[in-house]
């Protein structure tokens, strides 16, 4: 069974299995809260593992793929809180906040403390009650000062407001092919317009975008199931295919053989 309920950017969400997260590109800041469960997060670089307990803060503008796990009798059981852009600027420009470094980590594990844990476990009498956003907007505010208070070099997390700049090509795709997200998305996070993206890539690659994806993603795939011995129920969704499907008939296209013989 799954259950996800949303009120004006707080959010639970109840699996009774594992379940993957579609979206994988992080378009707001926000904070979770693990009731029950496990939450496996990928960044690109390191997977984490979450437990029961703990609050995690993810940054915007990343790319994280998010796995979560029943544990035991438990169903994984989440609350959690969008605090979107609009409102940490006017809470910055009130407050005269400004942030002094760029911050590059994308996750950040708080150290345990009793109000937020209170704070999130309160969130849960929300549900299924009439709530208004003003309402809302003042538990998102409650959440910013608790955050603060906690770590006051999270401002600089908090309130960074600018958007990526242009990086390394080469390093990023290198390590994030894995994410199945539009090429319009790796753009924005390496500093380019689309058409930019696509004249660099071929540069480097010599090859386009598209192309450069699927042999990559074949390539580390042959690698899960050879090496690893892993199923191909398990690695399409890993190297970033949207169907088990499309991803037999690619690899057997590039390898001669069916993902199921390795």
């Amino acid at each position: 069974m799954t259950q996800q309920e949303d009120i004006y950017g707080i959010q639970r969400a109840c699996y009774t299995k594992s379940s993957k997260a579609g979206e994988q590109f992080i378009k707001e800041h926000g904070i979770s809260f693990i009731i029950s469960g496990e939450m496996e997060a990928y960044d690109g670089n390191t997977k984490y593992v979450y437990r029961k307990g703990d609050v995690i803060l993810y940054r915007k503008n990343a790319l994280i793929r998010f796995v979560k796990y029943p544990y035991k009798e438990e169903g994984f059981k989440a609350v959690s809180v969008i605090l979107d852009e609009n409102l940490l600027k006017k809470f910055a420009d009130e407050n005269h906040f400004i942030a002094d470094k760029n911050i590059k980590e994308s996750l950040f594990k708080l150290k345990k403390d009793a109000m937020i844990a209170d704070y999130f476990q309160g969130l849960e009498h929300w549900f299924g009650k009439n709530i208004t956003e003003e309402f809302a907007i003042v538990k998102k505010l409650e959440m910013i000062h608790l955050l603060l208070l906690q770590d006051n070099s999270l401002r600089d997390v908090l309130f960074h407001f600018g958007i990526p700049g242009k990086i390394n090509l080469e390093a990023f795709m290198n390590t994030h092919f894995r994410f199945n997200v539009p090429l319009s998305q790796f753009a924005f996070l390496t500093g380019r317009s689309l058409a930019t993206f696509k004249r660099d890539f071929e540069k480097i690659f010599q090859t386009s975008p598209n192309k450069w994806l699927q042999q990559k993603r074949l390539d580390e795939a042959y690698f899960l199931l050879e090496n690893k011995k892993m199923k191909s129920k398990e690695v399409y969704l890993e190297v970033g295919f949207e169907t088990l499907s499309h991803f037999s008939y690619a690899f057997k296209n590039r390898f001669g053989v069916s993902p199921s013989t390795l």
